[in-house]
């Protein structure tokens, strides 16, 4: 160990390949290897990576035929974080392979609230404990990852002046904020009270995801493994005494999640600094000469967001023709009904590096047309023309409304392990250069059911993509676009010409939240994208699709609609009971159908929607039967890390819309996936990969910025690494700071005796 007595750092030999692994807590469980160059004194940037993901678990083989009724119990041991979500979505796939077996209103309402309570549940605990530490004071001022000279700049910055750029609170901004009777005034103080543990928006936060949790309970009974949500409704009903207890849990959940976009604003623009006007990006101007955190993370604007929060009732749209409806659980309106949700649904494709990012399409038809999946550089073999595919299987050629479907579509995917030697430097120690145990998702841009090229693109899937989703929706020849939930008083309104979403949620007045006046009341909340944020803060000079930090005020922003759509749920939950509807179930699994939908004789179905980590996906081929013995055929999944993390895809294949292959810009970055990619950069897209923004001397360094800039995608946090050094030694580091546990606990408990 070198450096000062109190220095946990290592020495590393950056000179050839490093490998940080495992990244801990993230699904499927990863490894990044990295290639960095000297660039100048003392300063680094990554040119190659790799991310490997170092576990097989499995669930798609031991879940083929196992009767369906127990699949969607199952799917939700896949995580043990967000299981209730992979349960979600096995519901809406089994639903839709039963023709549509919809919940009843009462019933959709009540998952919904159930929902959305995890929703912000775990983005305010990514936001406060998980990912938010990292730009906290602890890496600054205490352990050294980041220039000490920023946060001397952070003492001397305001609140109210940063916020003064921000158009986030278009009804009036505060120009302070109270986390755990603290009053912080300064960016700094902010930064102090992300600090683990003692931090006051760490303990405010902890009280938060209490009661986020607990309301979500209530409906579930059990998290992250519910026992009530089934085909076709839920097993707890909607009571105005449950209702009462969940009503008292979102106000403070809403009033917190005001805070939380308030104090992302300050940090983003106060560590982004597009405008220099608070003298970070002067800093690296002159020490690193490069954009410092604009810079950190960045990647071509190439997103998917499936949306969430169904609603009973379609909202109200101008233009008209925009056409929505009422989840219905079935393929054919799959279009629709995921326009009416309340967080819409999006896939969102940059082809040049100079234009900003459009929408391509927001039907999910559409958008599950075009998912591919790859195993070029995987431990699997290709199941195209395998002879151990079934012929239910294989022999599936159209959706069920008659559109071709790829042979690298999920549904035609049949999982066949191959494991492989990786080796080191990634890929050697195999014949086929195969690296991974995640598949490679890609997308084909579709629209109108119809492909609009023959490229494929790798796609970034976080709250990042649910905004741009949302600032984009729908564009020419509507750039100006209204949604209102009648039921709530909820409008959200959408203009890609701006490339800005707006909304509003309720008067928020509580005695455990401490709210600043300016956000009690109704407030309106607007979210306006990175890309013209930095163009209209820097005149015109930086133009951003996404950052480290940029991704972490996404899901600030995210949290909030989705307190929305906890309302809309409530108020329509509300409605129902007053009007004598009480129904939350359709039935048991005993009168569940499997239905065949294609002209191969299965019955298909598909689930999609956002996670907390994001666009999260199920597909279904089940047997045609009824009751509880009718057995799944090939159950299939696509997580979000999944879609993130997916490796490297250079070749071309044949597919049903003719020869597919890596759209050209992206061809030319070694088809890198999306976690690859946002550490090495995009050189056709003007993108240089992540910059060393420490002063640690650089043979102290460790990598930091990369366990962040991959950290800012995903709710789980690093709590080590382990260094793989050339020469085969191994070091671990924690990725964190001494701190009296003893005085934290007690700081702990004295808040939450404060606020239970």
């Amino acid at each position: 160990m070198s450096g000062s007595p109190n220095s946990y750092l290592f020495k590393y030999d950056w000179t050839k390949p490093v490998v940080i692994e495992p990244i801990v807590r993230i699904k499927p469980e990863l490894g990044i290897q990295v290639t960095v160059n000297m660039e100048g004194t003392n300063q680094a940037r990554a040119t190659e990576a790799y991310a490997g993901a170092g576990m097989f678990r499995g669930f798609e083989i031991f879940l083929r035929n196992k009767p369906a009724p127990d699949v969607i119990m199952l799917t939700s041991r896949e995580c043990g974080i967000c299981g209730e979500h992979h349960q979600f979505i096995e519901r809406i796939a089994q639903e839709m392979a039963m023709g549509g077996y919809a919940p009843p209103p009462l019933g959709l309402e009540t998952i919904i609230l159930a929902n959305d309570a995890a929703m912000v549940y775990d983005a305010t605990v990514h936001l406060t404990a998980l990912g938010g530490p990292d730009w906290s004071s602890l890496f600054f001022k205490i352990a050294g990852y980041y220039p000490p000279e920023i946060y001397q700049l952070a003492q001397q910055t305001p609140i109210s002046n940063v916020l003064e750029l921000s158009e986030a609170f278009p009804n009036g901004a505060p120009s302070e904020l109270k986390f755990s009777g603290v009053t912080m005034k300064t960016v700094a103080d902010i930064m102090d009270g992300l600090v683990p543990i003692i931090g006051a928006i760490w303990l405010e936060g902890a009280y938060v995801w209490r009661i986020m949790h607990e309301a979500e309970v209530l409906y579930y009974l059990r998290i992250p493994h519910p026992i009530s949500m089934v085909p076709g409704g839920i097993g707890v009903p909607a009571t105005v005494e449950n209702l009462q207890r969940y009503l008292q849990r979102l106000i403070d959940g809403t009033a917190y999640a005001k805070k939380q976009v308030a104090y992302w604003e300050v940090l983003n623009l106060f560590l982004n600094d597009y405008g220099n006007n608070f003298g970070v990006q002067a800093y690296y101007d002159k020490n690193f000469d490069n954009l410092g955190f604009a810079e950190m993370g960045n990647r071509p604007g190439n997103f998917v967001s499936y949306g969430q929060s169904d609603v009973s009732e379609a909202p109200s749209v101008t233009p008209s023709s925009t056409p929505v409806s009422p989840y219905d659980g079935t393929y054919e309106n799959m279009g629709d009904w995921g326009r009416a949700r309340v967080v819409k649904p999006g896939l969102v494709i940059q082809t040049s590096p100079n234009s900003p990012p459009t929408l391509v399409t927001n039907s999910l038809i559409d958008i599950n047309l075009g998912i591919r999946e790859f195993v070029e550089s995987s431990f699997y073999d290709d199941w195209v023309n395998n002879p151990q595919v079934p012929s239910e299987v294989s022999g599936i050629s159209e959706d069920p409304i008659g559109n071709p479907v790829s042979p690298y579509h999920p549904w035609k995917k049949w999982t066949i392990p191959s494991p492989q030697a990786r080796g080191y430097p990634f890929g050697s120690g195999n014949s086929m250069g195969k690296y991974s145990w995640a598949v490679s998702p890609r997308i084909v841009p579709y629209a109108n059911h119809k492909p609009t090229m023959n490229s494929f693109f790798n796609v970034e899937a976080d709250p990042q993509a649910v905004m741009w989703a949302q600032v984009l929706q729908p564009q020419a020849p509507h750039p100006i676009y209204t949604a209102n939930y009648p039921s709530a008083g909820i409008q959200i309104t959408y203009n890609s010409n701006q490339q800005s979403v707006t909304w509003n949620l309720p008067k928020t007045v509580s005695a455990r939240i401490a709210l600043p006046p300016e956000l009690q009341g109704e407030i309106d909340i607007t979210y306006v994208s990175p890309w013209a944020l930095s163009s209209k803060l820097s005149n015109g000079s930086i133009t951003v699709v996404t950052n480290a930090v940029e991704r972490m005020r996404a899901r600030a922003h995210e949290c909030a609609l989705d307190a929305g759509g906890a309302w809309i749920g409530w108020f329509s939950a509300l409605k129902y009971l007053t009007q004598g509807q009480t129904v939350v179930s359709r039935g048991n699994q005993y009168d569940w159908t499997y239905k065949a939908n294609t002209s191969n004789g299965v019955a298909l179905g598909v689930g999609m929607k956002e996670a907390p980590r994001g666009a999260q996906y199920h597909s279904e081929v089940i047997a045609p039967g009824s009751g509880p013995t009718t057995p799944t055929i090939n159950p299939q999944q696509i997580q979000p890390t999944t879609v993130n993390s997916g490796p490297r895809v250079t070749g071309s294949y044949q597919d049903v819309i003719g020869t597919i292959g890596p759209f050209s810009l992206l061809a030319q970055n070694g088809g890198a996936g999306t976690f690859e990619e946002v550490i090495q950069g995009n050189p056709a897209y003007n993108i240089q990969g992540v910059p060393k923004l420490t002063v640690t001397p650089f043979d102290q360094w460790d990598g930091f910025e990369f366990a962040a800039t991959l950290r800012s995608f995903d709710p789980c946090f690093v709590c080590g690494v382990h260094v793989v050094l050339p020469n085969g030694k191994v070091r671990y580091i924690s990725l964190g700071a001494p701190i009296d546990l003893a005085e934290s606990v007690k700081a702990f408990y004295k808040f939450a005796m404060r606020v239970k």
